[in-house]
């Protein structure tokens, strides 16, 4: 009988400690959560103060970010302020340049809101300025013969084509291997809009070998005096173009003074141009640019 009671009384005192040691624990947990007078949250993620976004130095952080985007704001609405002033300073025959460009796709034209605004500026002193009809095509007529020749004609044409908005049609005077080479090359490159005819040369030299000539280029030069009999009658109008040409603006703008001519008219350009020859010596060479209409 004594045994039991001693057994129930260790019992009762182990259940008492158990429950005690929760207790004390929350009782000290309790009594630490109030630091100062104030209470301090137990979880991990409301210990902090507040989120990183809230505190002090981000609102000053965040401030300083709202002030910067507004100054960026205002400089570009002042420099497009300045841009807009200096397009109104353009000069207006400058701006009417512009209404003889035209869309890339084919030789259509621009826009008619584009060129109706472009096309206001032509109004100057000077009166206006030709255009270039969207879908007209120019016809240029270039001799050439020989690889070399070859070689300078291919980067003409692609200067014409880089900057060219209108139809072409190149009438080439070419002889057996200079007609090989770019024909070749129109094939290949497939460019729309884009029309070449080729005249035999040989063809053509008893009609120039009596004139005595030693120019560089040879016989081939005196060429471009039997265009009006090789080109077709009912060509009206053609640029004739040396072979050590580059554009550097579209043809059109050229294509364009044909407007100012009368009938039967002729006009002749005289472009310097450097080239460098073997020796690595400068020297300057003629390139000639013809209108015939």
């Amino acid at each position: 009988m004594l045994g039991i009671c001693r057994g129930r009384r260790k019992f009762l005192a182990a259940s008492l400690t158990l429950l005690c040691i929760p207790a004390i624990t929350w009782l000290y947990l309790f009594a630490g959560s109030f630091e100062d007078g104030k209470p301090v949250s137990l979880s991990p993620l409301e210990s902090q103060p507040h989120s990183p976004r809230y505190t002090a130095s981000s609102q000053r952080e965040r401030e300083s970010l709202e002030v910067r985007v507004r100054e960026v704001e205002e400089e570009n609405r002042a420099l497009r302020r300045q841009l807009s002033l200096a397009q109104g300073r353009a000069p207006a025959h400058r701006r009417g340049n512009h209404s003889k460009t035209y869309s890339m796709e084919e030789g259509t034209g621009d826009s008619e809101n584009l060129r109706a605004g472009i096309v206001a500026g032509n109004s100057s002193e000077c009166g206006q300025q030709p255009v270039v009809e969207k879908c007209e095509t120019i016809h240029v007529a270039i001799v050439c013969a020989g690889y070399n020749a070859s070689r300078d004609v291919v980067t003409l044409v692609k200067s014409v084509l880089f900057h060219r908005r209108n139809p072409l049609h190149f009438h080439l005077i070419a002889d057996s291997i200079a007609e090989q080479i770019l024909a070749t090359l129109f094939q290949t490159w497939m460019v729309p809009a884009v029309r070449v005819d080729f005249y035999n040369a040989d063809e053509l030299k008893s009609e120039v070998s009596w004139i005595p000539n030693k120019h560089y280029s040879g016989i081939y030069g005196l060429m471009k005096l039997v265009l009006t009999k090789t080109l077709p009658p009912n060509l009206e109008r053609v640029i004739v173009l040396d072979t050590d040409i580059t554009f550097a603006t579209d043809i059109a703008e050229l294509w364009a003074v044909f407007h100012k001519f009368k009938e039967n008219m002729f006009s002749l350009w005289n472009c310097k141009k450097r080239i460098q020859d073997k020796t690595e010596d400068r020297q300057h060479k003629d390139a000639l640019c013809a209108l015939w209409s």
